[in-house]
């Protein structure tokens, strides 16, 4: 089993953003890009996977329980609800702050005790090896239960960073067939979801704009030392440069797929 996960993006999102929500969100179209509509915009997507839990749910388990908003709606909706996650951060803080049962492990890793009615990945389905998810699904999922679904996948035609993270969309589907899952509901959301990279890549903008307003007199005294610097730092440099790329909405929807999907396990 690998080590557990210390997630500092997640962190900063939460503790420095205060965003109750870690995923994209639904955007209207004529929304500001503001913190106030993103958090609106993330409240839709939350409304999106309550408003879709088939009637007969009673127990479900969460994959990826983020900051545990889904996992407390969930519960407050009358649902014998539990959640799991890798990461140390989201243990230290949920199990502190809810009441209910949570697995600290990687889905893969999981070993459940019981089948539930209902699995939920929002945001976490991408991290999990397509070549053990539909046989852990299984584990964890009664005959005829539901597997839900919203995350972003790639394209057939994805290059370069944007094909790095998520499962082909195509790939997936047609293994999830072949697993006996038939696809009762799906909905694709890219459009709405990604105004958030264009939130997101405008405060990056803001932020090297801010570093380098700060560091201007220090790299017009010392050149030398400058370039130096630069040359020790090129890996984490040409890092920021993907992960910036990773923040192009243009680019991703040329690539990737955002989408809901609501699963039903056929056996």
């Amino acid at each position: 089993m690998k080590k557990p996960k210390n997630d500092r993006a997640l962190r900063f999102y939460n503790e420095v953003l205060g965003l109750e929500h870690l995923h994209y969100g639904i955007w209207n179209d004529d929304d500001e890009l503001t913190i106030a509509n993103l958090k609106l915009a993330q409240k839709r997507y939350e409304d999106l996977l309550a408003d879709n839990i088939p009637a007969d749910v009673k127990t479900t388990l969460e994959s990826g329980c983020g900051t545990g908003a889904m996992w407390t709606r969930m519960l407050a909706m009358g649902l014998d609800a539990e959640a799991l996650s890798p990461d140390v951060n989201q243990m230290e803080m949920l199990t502190k702050k809810i009441k209910a049962p949570f697995h600290f492990c990687r889905f893969e890793d999981f070993e459940p005790s019981k089948q539930y009615d209902m699995v939920l990945m929002s945001e976490s389905c991408q991290y999990v090896p397509l070549d053990q998810i539909f046989s852990r699904v299984k584990r964890s999922l009664r005959s005829k239960g539901y597997w839900m679904i919203c995350d972003y996948f790639t394209l057939d035609n994805a290059e370069g960073v944007m094909a790095k993270s998520g499962h082909n969309f195509n790939k997936f589907m047609q293994l999830a067939r072949e697993n006996g899952f038939e696809l009762l509901k799906e909905r694709d959301i890219t459009r709405e979801a990604t105004r958030t990279l264009d939130f997101a890549r405008d405060l990056v903008r803001k932020g090297r704009t801010g570093v380098d307003i700060i560091t201007e007199k220090f790299r017009h005294d010392h050149p030398l030392m400058t370039r130096f610097v630069g040359w020790l730092l090129r890996k984490k440099i040409r890092k920021l440069n993907e992960s910036e790329e990773l923040l192009d909405s243009k680019k991703f929807m040329a690539g990737k797929k955002y989408i809901f999907l609501l699963f039903q396990r056929g056996d």
